[in-house]
């Protein structure tokens, strides 16, 4: 039996016609690359190319606003717009062009939101299309469906449990935008009140749904310091952190009810961090939330806030060989909100699952071709 040999990661990108470029094209002579998709801001490409006539050649090409589709392995990565470039100049390297292309929910995370948008007898799903629609989206725009986002980055058509999100009316007076709050920011307060986030998929839509650690793991990584065991290693290195500064003890959530003294509210609750705790650490904290109107909604917003202070409590940032997993003779492509299964005997050894959070692909011709993932232990994120 012949084994399959692991094929080359290939980047391409493809540029919209526009008036310096009429029938559009293709482009893929770049000396350095780096794509990043990250579950808690804007996708975004950047990429270095040229020499000292490259301006005159091909700076037209990549002007502001110009937009591209970023493929990887053949698959869509990303889909934007150039949003910055330079040439800078060295007298011994010569000039080259430097440009980074980034989704449109870059838009969201500085336009102010309409402080007009209803929040009466609509649903939240609803109230996000209207805080979208001026940057041009619509309601087929929005995904609800977390499976879509990972089927669609992997290449795999994984099924799990999952089903897409039911968002309910608004009932809150609170809801309404105050300005400056952002876009996103809108719509992230009222998303995260039910657990759920949003990002930017690689076709240009976005996801709505809640970041998954229970799934089925997509990758495993091994790192081992000594054979036999070592024969199976697949991280180029590794950093294992686990940083409990800052992270609470008890954290309550005073809601409404108290008058002046919210201590006497009955709409308060309280998440706990055992771990913390036990270690001897004396953290309480407390909130006061007016915004929230029951126990059920102030232990979720507690555990939420709980879970946002605790991101450092163990959590991995690995480098990886290549732009994608090769196992068994297959190609898979990394993706943020996965899970790896982690198998180690470093900083005291571990096999756990662990939540990919962001994904750096890099390509430099030092480095050659390499992924970086940040990734956070299993149970640690909640919303």
């Amino acid at each position: 039996m012949v084994n399959a040999l692991r094929p080359r990661d290939t980047v391409n990108v493809e540029l919209e016609a526009s008036l310096s470029l009429p029938g559009g094209g293709a482009f893929d002579n770049f000396t350095t690359l780096e794509v990043v998709n990250n579950i808690t801001g804007p996708s975004e490409a950047s990429f270095e190319s040229g020499d000292d006539i490259s301006w005159a050649a091909i700076g037209d090409v990549f002007a502001i606003g110009t937009k591209m589709k970023v493929f990887v392995n053949d698959r869509l990565r990303i889909t934007g717009r150039v949003e910055l470039n330079n040439a800078p100049f060295d007298p011994h390297a010569g000039a080259v062009i430097r440009f980074a292309v980034r989704t449109k929910l870059a838009d969201a995370f500085v336009a102010g939101a309409n402080p007009s948008t209803a929040v009466q007898n609509v649903s939240i799903k609803d109230f996000i299309v209207k805080l979208y629609e001026p940057m041009g989206y619509v309601a087929a725009d929005f995904v609800f469906d977390p499976r879509t986002y990972r089927n669609l980055m992997t290449g795999l058509a994984k099924h799990t449990s999952e089903v897409p999100v039911d968002l309910e009316p608004i009932k809150l007076p609170e809801a309404r935008v105050t300005p400056p709050e952002t876009i996103y920011a809108a719509a992230d307060r009222h998303l995260r009140r039910h657990g759920l986030m949003h990002w930017d998929m690689p076709d240009g839509r976005i996801m709505v749904g809640a970041p998954n650690d229970t799934q089925d793991p997509t990758y495993t990584f091994n790192a081992f310091r000594s054979y036999p065991s070592a024969e199976i290693n697949n991280i180029l290195g590794a950093s294992r952190t686990r940083d409990w500064s800052g992270i609470p003890g008890r954290l309550t959530v005073f809601g409404v009810g108290g008058k002046r003294d919210f201590t006497k509210t009955r709409v308060s609750d309280t998440a706990s961090d055992d771990d913390v705790l036990a270690a001897g650490f004396y953290r309480p904290v407390q909130i006061v939330a007016e915004g929230i109107r029951s126990k059920a909604l102030a232990l979720s917003a507690a555990q939420r806030e709980l879970s946002a202070r605790s991101k450092r409590k163990d959590g991995y940032q690995i480098n990886l060989d290549g732009l994608s997993h090769w196992v068994d003779g297959k190609q898979v492509q990394y993706s943020p909100d996965t899970v790896a299964l982690i198998h180690s005997d470093v900083a005291g050894g571990t096999s756990d699952p662990y939540y990919v959070q962001s994904v750096v692909l890099t390509r430099s011709a030092a480095e050659g071709d390499t992924t970086q993932m940040d990734l956070v232990k299993r149970g640690i994120w909640r919303l």
